[in-house]
């Protein structure tokens, strides 16, 4: 039974408008490009690896989490997936890396290899589960549950991978997990079905995703350099202007009613969390307040205030609140 599936990440589209938005020129713009695309990497291997596990069908009753965040004592820590059986609890870290992998021992450590044979070392992922494992365990005694809680690392590329000798744990390929979990035993009871469904549950109920945002406070990068302006949503340009009720592009002629949403969406993504009337009628480069406060209205925002005090907050989606709700 999979309780959480993995979806894509506020940062992953924190960045996309970021870059988007970002000045020319900007020295961050590279790096920001750089980010993007370790961590559309990184969640395309993960999506391997759920793609994988959607074969593990055992007779016994489970639940599988994926991307979970929990807090313990004001630490938070992320699980890639999370498997609950009525023996164990197995943390999944997965790795996406495409180089040869090296793994030394005595002292462990992790090495990729390059097609050019230069060797660069990376963090060690056993000591990340076994921080993970240590919190978990924590976790589940504050809620008077006992159960064993294992680790296993999984690479999502058929990369080549040379081990020195045998780590404290395992170490695969995603597309071997499935084989893997179907060979450990299941023999004593401690979580019954009742029990384990509770538990995902109550896991879904603590999940808290990261907010990265404003993403011009988390990457140090001035809202001056965040070009404002509704973008066309045919040909991608910035030059849509409000008339006659309705949306135009001055470049390729497509008119619209609702591109005004995108903005917004937007500017508090990277700017702010709040938005006034005025602040909309800078970023969508339109001057009349009346029609800046029709559109916000029509909007996904909630005015907090009045007169001088008034501000708009941005409305998380319905399916959102749903997860928050459960």
């Amino acid at each position: 039974m999979i309780v959480k599936r993995r979806e894509r990440t506020k940062e992953m589209d924190g960045l996309i408008a970021l870059e988007r938005r970002l000045r020319r020129g900007n020295e961050n713009k590279q790096g920001i490009k750089e980010k993007l695309y370790k961590l559309e990497a990184g969640y395309s291997g993960e999506c391997q690896y759920d793609k994988y596990l959607t074969e593990f069908k055992p007779r016994y009753p489970h639940a599988i989490l994926h991307d979970v965040t929990l807090n313990y004592d004001g630490i938070y820590f992320q699980m890639d997936s999370i498997l609950i059986t009525p023996s164990f609890i197995m943390i999944s870290e997965v790795k996406n890396l495409a180089e040869k992998i090296i793994v030394k021992t005595k002292p462990l450590q992790f090495i990729k290899e390059y097609t050019t044979g230069q060797r660069k070392p990376f963090r060690n992922p056993i000591t990340e589960v076994e921080r993970k494992i240590y919190l978990l365990e924590n976790w589940l005694h504050e809620r008077n549950i006992q159960v064993p809680v294992r680790g296993l690392v999984a690479f999502a590329y058929n990369n080549e991978m040379q081990i020195e000798e045998s780590p404290s744990m395992d170490i695969m390929f995603t597309y071997d997990v499935v084989a893997h979990l179907r060979s450990l035993p299941v023999h004593q009871d401690i979580l019954s079905r009742h029990e384990i469904r509770s538990l995902a549950y109550e896991m879904l109920r603590k999940h808290r995703e990261f907010n990265p945002f404003p993403m011009v406070q988390r990457y140090n990068i001035h809202p001056a350099e965040i070009m404002p302006g509704v973008i066309c949503t045919k040909c991608g340009n910035f030059k849509m202007k409000w008339e006659t009720r309705k949306w135009c592009c001055s470049s390729c002629g497509h008119k619209g009613v609702d591109e005004h949403k995108a903005a917004i969406e937007d500017w508090y993504t990277l700017i702010k969390c709040t938005m006034t009337n005025r602040e909309f009628r800078y970023f969508t480069q339109h001057e009349c307040r009346h029609v800046a406060k029709y559109l916000l209205g029509k909007a996904s925002t909630k005015l907090i205030g009045q007169g001088r005090n008034a501000h708009y907050e941005f409305l998380m989606d319905r399916q959102q609140q749903i997860n928050n709700e459960v």
